[in-house]
């Protein structure tokens, strides 16, 4: 466990430094582009298993117990990064850690019932973690500063390398829903089969629980390793990625900018947003996850109340000064801040709500029809239009990204009204990274 290297105190005061707009396309904003696409439009494929020994080596790693880690040992070892020491204990940690991690991912890939896993997609996301269980595993230990500098170039290979996993598992969903037209309407999240719901996105089966365990996963590798490569390029007011005195509420500013950017490129006006309660306190927390789950939800409100003016008064001219505007309220409490989103985009049917954190509902029309747009822009030379919503990951990944440190995401709606959407975010940074 990371645990044992961790000694030290919390830092001093520091400025917040300004939050990065990439975010926004490569980490599974609206603007995500699959990998599958490289060269002429010819499909790739990562090197894997390539014989009977290599599966062997997978499921022996895939058998063994990952490591927990909080976030507050990672803030509190994180400090120690201008020790040489530190470094090489944490990349020691990292060699021998992620394997067991991408092995036990490859593994449960292989499995996926009714044929997901021979998706061509899926095949690809698979051999993708195989080659990097491989390319770490063939990695000599990092026993010395030099060695330990080739790892960490291995790092930010492979996180580039998995920037758009999110995007191929989604296109490895439509591709079974296209092969299977005999599966049962919704295969839900908590595993039995039930008939559909009403609306949607014409998606036959949704593998919840195991999506759940595998972007859960994905998320803690991803803060893991982005630690480790971050702890090499420090940033004022940040240890790797935690920023020491994070501000909910600075992070929020940017991402609604970001979604009233696209919302006005796609709808040609966007909702106002009105900060209330306790915006100005602070906490350690890693701010990329704040944006993603801001903007995601934000993006989500916007449309709904730009859509549901629009519909039920189609003469009037909408704009920002006459579309009723988004709340979001923030308060502090003794064990977490809370946060609540607030629109009048009309609300979510019940019979939604009953698939509403499964990975093939939305309410934005069909994921198919989003991404026969989404290639077909690719190949007039990049997306004219963003699309807002539509692929149904958006709110089930919010939630994964709120509970990866013990926080959590609630949604109440009243179809006619609104929808009101609760973010829990622990403060006392002590909950162990979940590690299905």
């Amino acid at each position: 466990m990371l645990r044992r290297f961790c000694a030290g105190a919390a830092p001093a005061r520091v400025a917040v430094s300004s939050m990065r707009r990439d975010w926004i396309g490569g980490r599974g904003g609206a603007g995500w582009v699959g990998a599958r696409e490289r060269g002429g439009g010819r499909r790739w494929f990562s090197e894997g298993a390539l014989s009977e020994e290599d599966e062997h080596e997978i499921m022996f790693f895939s058998l063994r117990h990952a490591a927990t880690v909080t976030l507050k040992e990672m803030h509190q070892f994180g400090s120690q990064a201008n020790n040489k020491r530190a470094l090489l204990l944490a990349a020691q940690f990292l060699h021998e850690e992620l394997p067991i991690r991408l092995a036990r991912r490859a593994r449960e890939l292989k499995k996926l019932p009714f044929g997901l896993a021979e998706t061509e997609s899926m095949m690809e996301v698979r051999k993708l973690y195989e080659k990097s269980f491989f390319d770490i595993r063939r990695t000599p230990r990092p026993k010395s500063m030099e060695l330990e500098k080739t790892f960490c170039e291995l790092l930010e290979r492979m996180m580039g390398e998995h920037s758009n996993v999110q995007a191929t598992v989604a296109r490895a969903l439509q591709e079974l829903s296209e092969m299977r037209r005999d599966l049962p309407d919704t295969y839900t999240s908590v595993g039995t089969i039930s008939p559909a719901a009403g609306g949607g996105s014409g998606m036959m089966t949704d593998f919840g629980q195991f999506l759940d365990r595998f972007y859960l996963s994905r998320v803690g590798m991803r803060v893991l390793v982005g630690q480790h490569i971050m702890l090499h390029h420090p940033q004022e007011g940040f240890i790797g990625i935690i920023q020491t005195e994070c501000q909910p509420a600075f992070v929020c500013g940017h991402a609604i900018e970001d979604a009233q950017h696209i919302c006005r490129m796609r709808y040609k006006t966007a909702p106002a947003v009105r900060l209330e309660g306790d915006t100005e306190m602070e906490l350690p927390y890693i701010p990329e996850h704040l944006h993603y789950i801001f903007f995601e939800l934000l993006k989500n409100s916007m449309r709904a109340v730009v859509e549901r003016y629009r519909r039920e008064q189609p003469d009037v001219e909408w704009d920002e000064t006459n579309l009723p505007p988004i709340s979001v309220v923030f308060a502090e409490g003794e064990e977490d801040v809370a946060i609540k989103i607030s629109d009048k985009g009309g609300g979510i049917p019940r019979s939604g709500m009953e698939r509403l954190w499964t990975y093939s509902f939305t309410t934005a029309g069909k994921t198919s029809d989003m991404i026969k747009q989404l290639e077909l822009e690719q190949g007039d030379g990049g997306a004219k239009t963003p699309i807002m919503a539509g692929f149904a990951h958006g709110l089930p990944l919010s939630r994964i990204h709120a509970r990866a440190f013990g926080g959590d995401l609630e949604v109440l709606s009243m179809q006619g009204n609104g929808t009101d959407v609760y973010i829990h975010i622990s403060k006392l940074g002590d909950r162990q990274v979940p590690v299905p």
